[in-house]
């Protein structure tokens, strides 16, 4: 069976790929699944940490690179495996995120739906095709369409072909008002494709156990062909973003209140193996110690990634993102209570403020689902909601939002590029409304006034006008209907071509919610590896971008738990580290942060997201030790709504101050946390 496109001995070598020599041996007669046609290179489309598109042939440390020919057809598969029965159990989809300037139209392709079809598309242009899957936007695959005429200088020696210029799907493309395709040896171009490399191979992961050692991931030892012909050894291309040393975690000199649960999602046990990846790493913020992994191996809980606590912090509601469920366990022991099958790749949970009911997002679907609490903690399935009008496209909701008063609830629509608002009282859509490229969370402030959704693709911020928003406070919009978006990486501070940074930047925005006094929207940014903050009230109420903090490759999650004595730490995780950093935005309480100086954001400390020899295990860990930081859970919850409805009894509404009990008092002056 083809496994690798031929392209001659030579070139094999020099893409590091042992043993590529075209056909390879056919399975054997007893394997139920007949041999695939060759000339066509295959992907396995798995839920596999770091291997999501999987060739089966490693180059550098990546099973996601083929490299090819003009005309060569490449296949993605879904329905089986190139050896076998599927190796996936989520909906996902093939979408261009990446490609040469002059591509056809025919090269581009976006899913209209998720699905487990299998897919293909052939390749004609030389140069970098890199394809993602819009549910799950880690999933990468690239493929360079290379010519074997182009050579070292002065010499016979293949090079591999990167193309002239490049597309990027929220720059040059798929947005209003474009930029130009940009050169492929530029700033921007050569940190996509460092990128690609860092979250294809596991071995590339920042790895905290490592402190002290230089960071340097592992490149294919190559020559490439980038802008205008030249010929670079990539490794060296890539050299000048690499090799500063990992820090030491060090824990915050300051405790925490309570527990931070971390979904360190692409961490690998026994009972599971790597099909099925994903632990819960609880962290007690008093000592700042790993003191539970919950792996759940007899639920095989696939990727789990985002967490929300019951009212009273008895229960944490996981989802598991690349499956089907939602688990309700017990917060004290970690044990499981019960298992729902919902859907199609459950991301994110929360509570409904006024009845306790969990609202779980869909994301390879079009609706939110809704479940009642019972008495024993348990849900019971109520209905599912959805989140387009009749006739408009399936939205694949992710990281969804509720009201502060259990009214309402805000989707990003990853599939659609807009935003959905929804009503519980009219039990109704009051607005669905245009936001970027692939909205991937969104985040109300703790008066639901405006709300904020991520681009993930957009690279930017959409401030929109929330349920309780009016003329006055919407700068004249109503409520679902665009403010205005902020840039995080298109903004003046950054030079595409040159990489000149002047100020803060962010590219590739995951979660991005707003603190509970309302006054700071603190995002993640996976590609540029920085934490951003924008000040709610700055320019006239539309939110303005004054502070960035470095973060981890990957960075990816962000939640706000209380600090003793008053304020509030924001605790932020990374796909591909393995440490939580816990960010003190605002140090000294007063409502200002600034890029430099006394109000400077600050890195309190950070905990290595490993199991020590006092940690409590359902499951033995076997790989990627504390990597894949998503989903992130402080408890107590701290927001507006949900703080106050936490019992008077319990342990802690007592280490909380009055500020942190209710954040606006003369609004809210009912709560059960006196």
């Amino acid at each position: 069976m083809k496994r690798c496109v031929t392209l001659g001995a030579a070139l094999c070598l020099a893409a590091g790929v042992a043993g590529c020599s075209g056909d390879e041996t056919a399975p054997p007669t007893a394997n139920p699944f007949p041999p695939l046609p060759t000339g066509v290179t295959y992907f396995d489309v798995t839920d596999e940490a770091g291997r999501w598109f999987d060739t089966g042939v490693e180059i550098g440390k990546t099973r996601s690179l083929a490299v090819v020919q003009a005309g060569a057809k490449v296949k993605f598969l879904q329905t089986r495996s190139i050896n076998g029965p599927s190796r996936v159990e989520s909906f996902h989809t093939v979408t261009s995120l990446i490609y040469p300037g002059n591509s056809k139209p025919s090269e581009i392709i976006d899913q209209a739906t998720a699905n487990k079809d299998d897919h293909e598309v052939t390749l004609d242009t030389p140069g970098l095709h890199v394809f993602v899957c819009k549910v799950h936007p880690y999933m990468l695959a690239g493929v360079i369409v290379d010519d074997p005429a182009t050579t070292k200088p002065n010499s016979s020696d293949p090079a591999l072909d990167i193309g002239d210029t490049l597309h990027l799907v929220g720059v040059t493309a798929g947005v209003p008002n474009p930029l130009p395709a940009l050169p492929s040896n530029s700033d921007i171009g050569k940190r996509l494709l460092r990128a690609f490399f860092v979250v294809t191979s596991p071995a590339n992961w920042k790895d905290y156990r490592n402190a002290g050692q230089n960071y340097v991931p592992t490149y294919p030892d190559v020559s490439v062909s980038l802008t205008g012909g030249a010929v670079a050894g990539l490794r060296a291309a890539l050299a000048p973003y690499d090799g500063k040393p990992i820090d030491q975690p060090t824990a915050p000199t300051t405790p925490g209140i309570g527990e931070v649960w971390v979904d360190t999602q692409y961490e690998e046990s026994a009972g599971k193996g790597p099909a099925y990846p994903s632990t819960i790493t609880v962290v007690d913020a008093a000592t700042w110690k790993v003191k539970r992994k919950i792996a759940l191996p007899n639920q095989k809980m696939n990727n789990g990634h985002n967490m929300w606590a019951s009212h009273d912090q008895n229960e944490i509601y996981q989802t598991e993102w690349h499956g089907e469920s939602l688990y309700v366990l017990n917060r004290a022991d970690g044990s499981l209570k019960q298992e729902l099958v919902l859907g199609h790749d459950p991301a994110h949970v929360m509570t409904r403020v006024n009845n306790g009911q969990v609202h779980v997002g869909l994301n390879g679907g079009d609706a939110v689902s809704e479940m009642d609490r019972n008495t024993d903690g348990t849900l019971t399935f109520k209905r599912n909601i959805l989140v387009q009008l009749p006739g408009q496209p399936q939205a694949q909701p992710h990281a969804h939002w509720m009201g502060h008063d259990g009214q309402t609830m805000v989707t990003p629509n990853s599939n659609t590029g807009d935003s959905t608002l929804f009503d519980f009282t009219s039990n109704s859509i009051l607005a669905k409304n245009t936001t970027g490229p692939l909205p991937i969370a969104a985040a109300m402030d703790p008066r639901s006034i405006r709300y904020y959704v991520s681009n993930y693709l957009g690279h930017s911020i959409s401030v929109m006008c929330g349920p309780a928003g009016a003329p006055l406070t919407c700068d004249g919009k109503q409520p679902g209907q665009k403010i205005t978006d902020i840039p995080l990486l298109l903004n003046g501070n950054y030079d595409p071509a040159g990489g000149g940074i002047t100020g803060p930047i962010g590219g590739l925005p995951i979660q991005t919610p707003v603190s509970p006094d309302g006054k700071f929207v603190i995002t993640g940014n996976t590609l540029t590896a920085t934490i951003t903050i924008i000040d709610t009230d700055a320019n006239g109420g539309k939110g303005a971008l004054v502070a960035m903090v470095p973060c981890d490759p990957g960075c990816h999650g962000v939640n706000f738990g209380a600090k003793p004595g008053g304020g509030y730490y924001a605790y932020v995780t990374s796909k591909f580290s393995n440490r939580l950093i816990v960010l003190d935005y605002d140090a000294d309480n007063d409502g200002i942060v600034t890029p430099t100086g006394q109000d400077a954001p600050v890195i309190a400390g950070s905990v290595l997201l490993v199991e020590d020899t006092n940690t409590v295990k359902d499951d033995t860990i076997t790989g990627n030790s504390g990597m894949g930081g998503q989903g992130v859970l402080p408890v107590p919850n701290v927001y507006n709504g949900w703080v106050q409805a936490m019992p008077a009894n319990s342990n802690f509404c007592t280490a909380l101050t009055a500020a942190q009990k209710d954040p606006f008092p003369a609004e809210a002056p009912a709560t059960l946390c006196p």
